[in-house]
């Protein structure tokens, strides 16, 4: 079971994931697949173990692969300045 430890800069934290707060400094169990979610969240928990540190070295492989091309076309004319059509009153 790896284990993590909160080094969340807010202290004690309410983790729904294990039913459970988690103290501020403490190192705890979790579940791989509890692990895996919150390795994501590297500014609360860091990896604590050998297992924790393998699980979040693949975890970063996978995003550093994966990431790195994904487009999200929803912005795409973001950069393009409006021309101020239609806006204003009594136009």
């Amino acid at each position: 079971m790896p284990k993590l430890k909160n080094i969340s800069p807010l202290g004690a934290l309410d983790v729904p994931l294990l039913r459970r707060v988690v103290d501020a400094g403490e190192v705890f169990d979790t579940t791989e697949d509890q692990a895996r979610v919150l390795l994501l969240q590297s500014d609360n928990y860091q990896p604590a173990d050998k297992a924790a540190k393998t699980l979040a070295a693949s975890l970063t492989a996978q995003q550093d692969g994966d990431g790195a091309a994904s487009h999200d076309g929803d912005n795409e004319d973001a950069g393009t300045p409006a021309s101020g059509e239609g806006e204003g009153e009594d136009q």
